[in-house]
């Protein structure tokens, strides 16, 4: 899907349990806005096909035959509802664009780069930190929000760093690092520069409170995604979100904290392929619900700030599955 896909192939892929079902393919009617399971669920999408957007690198092992993908957010909401980023090729290259959320079909290229990947607003919304992929090495990157085209360099070194986000006051950036093995979290305080490490998993997400983070880990006996909380006051860690037939990945939490909102795998049925859809969880691990079942993939979900929906990427509406950005209502 991107210029440097060999290295994704290590860099934060998820597992999801794969059911083989012999040589059958499914064929999917990607045209199809919504499905009867989705019933009552207002879909709007945001952005046009001529647009580009890029989604997520979406593969199965052709050795064992596990769905895996590419865990980070490929979309980002500013904390006033009013931009949404997200990520478009143009002229071969991969970088984030603007869209204002109240209409109007004009977009602003945020970034000249190579290759962009996830990306986060700062809590004020007046930048934007993404990850920018360089001759393979990947590092975390910020930059005005809506003005000039300098970029603050946050990690230099030649170990992956990617997926950044930030604690409530915007004091302390999380991001996830690995030499090419597990990922751990890690922080930097962005005005001292020190850098902390906690403990292992990627696409953190920090929840309201400002002390307890969201984490994915992968199962080290299935090697599916699980869904973890972890306490950075306290050290304490609690497994949220475990299934043996599904993975779980990119975890997001609610304005008012009470909710998890996450991609997860289904499993293939006859009219439908194994695919990745979008979960709530709350932060207890109980009230599991899956709200997309569309055939073809949801991924990458972000909360607007009041809750009321969820902004995702979907292959949903479109002939031939090309990804665009989509809003669903959200009614807990």
């Amino acid at each position: 899907m991107y210029k440097h896909r060999a290295l994704n192939r290590i860099a934060v892929i998820l597992v999801g349990f794969a059911v083989l079902y012999g040589c059958k393919t499914v064929k999917i009617n990607y045209l199809t806005v919504s499905v009867p399971e989705e019933g009552g669920i207002n879909f709007t999408q945001f952005t046009a096909d001529e647009e580009n957007v890029i989604g997520p690198s979406i593969q199965r092992n052709e050795v064992t035959g596990i769905l895996e993908w590419y865990a980070s957010p490929f979309i980002a909401l500013s904390p006033d509802g009013e931009q949404l980023a997200f990520l478009a090729r143009r002229d071969g290259k991969d970088n984030m664009f603007l869209k204002n959320t109240g209409g109007g079909k004009a977009t602003i290229q945020r970034t000249f780069r190579e290759v962009v990947r996830d990306m986060s607003f700062t809590p004020d919304g007046t930048k934007i930190a993404f990850t920018d992929v360089i001759g393979g090495d990947y590092n975390i990157f910020m930059i005005n929000r809506t003005q000039g085209a300098a970029v603050q360099q946050i990690t230099t070194t030649p170990l992956t760093e990617l997926g950044p986000s930030f604690s409530p006051d915007g004091k302390m950036m999380y991001f996830a690092k690995s030499d090419g093995g597990r990922y751990y979290v890690w922080s930097v305080n962005l005005e001292s520069s020190l850098l902390t490490q906690y403990s292992e998993g990627f696409t953190p997400a920090m929840a309201p409170d400002g002390r307890r983070l969201v984490v994915t880990r992968n199962n080290k006996t299935t090697g599916n995604g699980e869904i973890w909380l972890i306490d950075i006051v306290t050290g304490a860690e609690t497994l949220i979100l475990t299934d043996l037939k599904k993975g779980f990945s990119s975890p997001r939490i609610s304005p008012d904290g009470t909710l998890i909102v996450c991609v997860g795998t289904s499993e293939k049925t006859a009219t439908t392929p194994e695919n990745l859809n979008i979960y709530t969880v709350k932060l207890d691990g109980t009230a599991l619900t899956q709200l997309t079942f569309h055939p073809g993939h949801d991924v990458s979900p972000s909360w607007a700030p009041d809750g009321k929906s969820i902004y995702f990427i979907s292959q949903r509406g479109n002939p031939t599955g090309k990804f665009n950005v989509w809003r669903m209502d959200f009614r807990n």
